[in-house]
């Protein structure tokens, strides 16, 4: 937290709102990646590229992707666009300054938010730490509460039918996925190599799975699941790091995960059902569900 850092949150959620809240949130996955991946190998430039650039002023969700949801939302109470929930279109292209602007004070509320109530309150002053995603999730209310809409959208808490089911084998199959790679990377990597893993591996396949989302920005059925792959991830590690054995790791990875799911479904049913602003269910499911882990594993 400097002066520095507070001017970039501005630009940061200028950006965001100009190429659009999900491209951004994509490219926070390709440096997470990246960073990660240089981690991983040793270097001293991925933690920078990682704390600074993904997850810092630049593309910080909380001032990136959460600034994009608000200019949205703004965008649409002013009468710009249709659908304030919309968070794949560039801003830029409705030639409205005022709506970048918003976008560049979100990211400094944002950004000044994380860090009081995320890194100092949660992290200093209570002692369990939780995700920035408390302050995506928060963006998006105040973004509804300032212009407009129910909070509650949904006339259901969870998905039903076949929907329900479907986010059942989607949580399970992708949690098996990642607690699995972990459990066999775990068993053949020792010392700083396995160091360098257990590190990096919760952010790196945040990363890929952010990625992922170009598929949703080009009109493909891509649902987020960034949720369940790093809060698999998470559960893995510090099971693990704390005594657990790969397959008990692995087992608890992938509970967590079916379980980040499943709040990201109560998140998307109940509250991220209509047009006026996004209030992002994966947030939702990262912040709660890495306060219960760090609750568990201190």
């Amino acid at each position: 937290m400097s002066i520095y850092s507070i001017i970039a949150a501005f630009g940061g959620g200028l950006f965001a709102a100009a190429i659009g809240a999900l491209p951004a949130f994509i490219m926070t996955g390709v440096f997470a990646v990246l960073g990660a991946a240089l981690g991983m190998a040793g270097s001293a430039a991925g933690g920078y590229i990682v704390g600074q650039i993904a997850f810092g002023p630049f593309f910080g969700p909380w001032c990136s992707f959460a600034a994009g949801v608000v200019a949205s939302s703004y965008a649409k109470k002013k009468g710009y666009t249709e659908n304030g929930a919309d968070i794949a279109t560039a801003l830029a292209g409705l030639g409205a300054p005022d709506v970048l602007v918003v976008g560049g004070i979100a990211g400094i509320v944002g950004f000044v938010l994380k860090y009081a109530v995320v890194d100092v309150l949660f992290g200093q002053v209570i002692g369990i730490g939780t995700d920035g995603g408390m302050i995506v999730c928060t963006m998006g209310l105040l973004a509804r509460f300032l212009f407009g809409g129910k909070i509650k959208t949904g006339d259901k808490w969870l998905s039903t039918g076949k929907a329900l089911t479907n986010n059942l084998v989607v949580g399970l199959g992708y949690s098996i996925l990642i607690s699995f790679v972990f459990a066999t990377a775990v068993t053949s990597l020792e010392g700083e190599v396995l160091e360098g893993f257990l590190g990096n591996y919760a952010v790196f396949v945040f990363g890929i799975a952010a990625i992922g989302l170009i598929f949703a920005e080009f009109g493909q059925a891509f649902v987020g699941c960034h949720h369940i792959f790093i809060m698999t991830a998470i559960a893995c590690v510090a099971c693990y790091s704390h005594g657990g054995s790969a397959m008990t790791a692995a087992i608890a990875g992938t509970v967590v995960g079916v379980i980040a799911n499943l709040l990201c479904d109560l998140d998307t049913v109940a509250f991220n059902s209509g047009t006026d602003s996004h209030i992002d269910g994966p947030g939702f499911a990262i912040f709660i569900m890495t306060f219960v882990c760090n609750c568990i594993w201190r």
